[in-house]
């Protein structure tokens, strides 16, 4: 909780950035409690239909179809009810279970007395009815205000069950849930399907207990899950041709007649022993085929051949409540909130992915192992919408510390700055010129010249190890300090010496400096040097080739306690001597080829006749043409001295 608290947006500045996310995060919270993506959800529900594996469906189950052979072959539908008391009759002779017509016969038939007579005897027919049910709030059993269509008395006088078979469309206009019980007049009344499996595994609905909302306590061991308006998911097998064993009616009348008259079968009806038969129409163009989440016409046969099936398999689809999505809802924004705002942009934005990934399939092998429907779309476009306001905040964050980084940055500069000569040396006798580009805000290198009296010059450049923020520190030590040793009476040599043992005792930054430091006697006409690891200085002089002044002995600064040598050159009117640090002969371009002394004493040596500040710009141009400042990769400075 403590690591928790410590989040960026938990900071009291970040206060009013809080609340919005807080206020976001309640709409998202509402909004999932709402379901305001139902459809979208509906239709992930459907896609998690199609990519389960194929349901094992019961084998008790009979479908025999009013089709369109059924049709072209008796006539027009609704046809002579003589055809229904024969299949009645039929399928009673050849041992069927139970039998259900989903078909009205609302009206009275000259040859409804056989119809009668044909489920009288066969004792195990089932018929439906219709209740007209205005729409209802949530968590209500439907109240039925009458019927809008019922068998004749004639017929269901002698039924073995009734039942309704309202069927209600989702949003999206599709079929995927039955109302299991309808109240009319104080009394609960059965779906069709429900009553007739009831009397087949000798279930009594009377003692079955009712949790309007949540379930239909079926027996001791079967619990049948309920949504908000106590309707039963229908639990589809699958495509409607691929489940089932399928009969044409009118080829189970032909049969039974072909065997009447001795001639072959079209179907072998003693199959139907012991199974419960569903009849329906399944024609083109009938008015019992709705969308469902496999086919945009779907027999209404199928309702009752997959509730019969899912009772009889205990396989339920059961939705998770509104709550309990909150709750998943929480946890997941909570869980990506902590792993985007603890860890690096890519750790993130895997740690966002593999969420997305993970929940997208678990909500699919809930649904197609358990049965279990859990909110898939709204989470995860919660997800992104997560992680999109947790990378504004990193990046609010980010820009902050950029503004306090690049101030903190302005004042070490100031700081490195103050420390760096205010103006070149006026001095009898030598024409000074300087120049210090550092790589980054702050750099390493330093330079100093000390003027300790009208003919005496000291001259220092550095370069410190590393870049940034720690280097610049580091120069600025080594600046202040040498200003100690950079005395008239004290050799070159010497102040690298005393330097050196200052820094290799006090300074725990295991940082070093390379540097040569040069003492002009204009009056006497030469120069003395001693060098730390550092850059041989460039010599020019008149009719002798190009020369680097170094020494026999010098480590550089900060390392090791060591010995440093010291040397002199006399110089003469017109010499040239280049201090440079080794950003100036390492710069590369594009190709990655580095600068190099050639090039370096290529363009001094065109330009010697100018002053020492010409000489200077000549070497910024040519350094820049060759790499780009934007491209610069170490801190490049360089001293120019000519004697006059």
């Amino acid at each position: 909780m403590k690591r928790i608290l410590h989040w960026p947006i938990f900071r009291p500045h970040n206060a009013i950035l809080a609340i919005a996310c807080l206020s976001v995060s309640i709409l998202f919270l509402v909004g999932s409690y709402f379901r305001v993506f139902e459809n979208s959800e509906l239709a992930s529900l459907d896609l998690r239909y199609h990519l389960r594996p194929p349901m094992t469906v019961t084998d008790k189950v009979a479908i025999i179809e009013i089709g369109d052979d059924t049709i072209q072959k008796l006539g027009r539908f609704p046809f002579d009810r003589r055809y229904h008391a024969l299949l009645t009759k039929i399928l009673a002779q050849y041992g069927a279970k139970a039998v259900l017509f989903d078909i009205f016969f609302s009206e009275n038939d000259k040859h409804d007395a056989e119809f009668q007579n044909a489920i009288k005897n066969a004792g195990n027919v089932y018929l439906p009815y219709v209740f007209d049910v205005p729409n209802v709030s949530r968590k209500n059993i439907l109240q039925a205000k009458g019927y809008l269509a019922r068998s004749v008395n004639s017929l269901h006088q002698y039924v073995a069950g009734e039942g309704h078979i309202n069927v209600l469309p989702d949003s999206d206009g599709k079929y995927r849930r039955v109302p299991l019980l309808i109240k009319y007049n104080g009394v609960l009344y059965p779906y069709l399907s429900l009553q007739l499996i009831s009397n087949y595994l000798g279930v009594d609905l009377k003692h079955t207990q009712l949790k309007p909302g949540q379930y239909l306590q079926w027996d001791d061991k079967t619990r049948i899950p309920l949504d908000e308006q106590s309707n039963m998911m229908v639990n589809y097998a699958g495509k409607w041709d691929e489940n089932y064993q399928h009969y044409s009616y009118v080829d189970v009348l032909r049969s039974y007649a072909s065997l009447a008259t001795g001639d072959k079968p079209f179907l072998d009806l003693n199959a139907l022993r012991g199974k419960i038969c569903l009849v329906g129409l399944t024609a083109t163009g009938t008015t019992d085929l709705h969308p469902t989440p496999f086919a945009t016409l779907y027999p209404a046969l199928s309702i009752h051949a997959d509730l019969i099936n899912s009772i009889l398999k205990k396989r339920f689809i059961s939705r998770v409540s509104r709550t309990e999505n909150l709750f998943i809802l929480f946890i997941l924004g909570a869980f990506l909130s902590w792993g985007v705002l603890t860890s690096k942009p890519l750790k993130g934005f895997l740690i966002f992915s593999g969420l997305i990934v993970f929940y997208a399939n678990l909500a699919i092998v809930l649904f197609a192992g358990w049965g279990y429907w859990i909110d898939m779309v709204y989470p995860l476009f919660a997800l992104m919408f997560v992680y999109l306001i947790c990378a504004l905040i990193i990046s609010i964050q980010e820009w902050k510390k950029k503004i306090f980084m690049d101030n903190e940055l302005q004042i070490a500069r100031t700081i490195q700055e103050s420390f760096l000569p205010k103006s070149l040396p006026v001095m009898s006798g030598l024409d000074v010129a300087a120049i210090m580009h550092t790589a980054r805000r702050v750099g390493g290198d330093l330079y100093d010249f000390y003027e300790f009296d009208p003919h005496k010059l000291g001259v220092m450049i550095g370069d410190v190890s590393g870049k940034g923020i720690p280097a610049s520190l580091f120069m600025t030590t080594v600046s202040g300090a040498f200003k100690f040793f950079a005395l008239p009476e004290v050799d070159p040599q010497d102040a690298l010496h005393r330097l050196n043992v200052k820094l290799t005792r006090e300074s725990s930054s295991k940082l070093f400096v390379t540097m040569f430091y040069a003492i002009f006697d204009i009056e006497n006409r030469v120069m003395s040097y001693s060098n730390g690891g550092h850059q041989p200085v460039m010599y020019l002089s008149k009719n002798t080739p190009v020369k680097f002044l170094d020494v026999e002995e010098g480590f550089p600064l900060g390392l090791l306690d060591g010995d440093y040598s010291g040397n002199q050159i006399p110089f003469v009117s017109g010499d040239i001597f280049i201090f440079f640090t080794d950003g100036v002969t390492e710069a590369r371009n594009m190709k990655a080829h580095f600068y190099g002394n050639d090039r370096f004493i290529s363009i001094v040596e065109k330009n010697r006749s100018f002053s020492a500040q010409e000489i200077l710009k000549a070497i910024e141009i040519d350094l820049r043409g060759f790499e780009p400042e934007y491209k610069q990769s170490d801190d490049i400075t360089c001293i120019v001295l000519k004697v006059a």
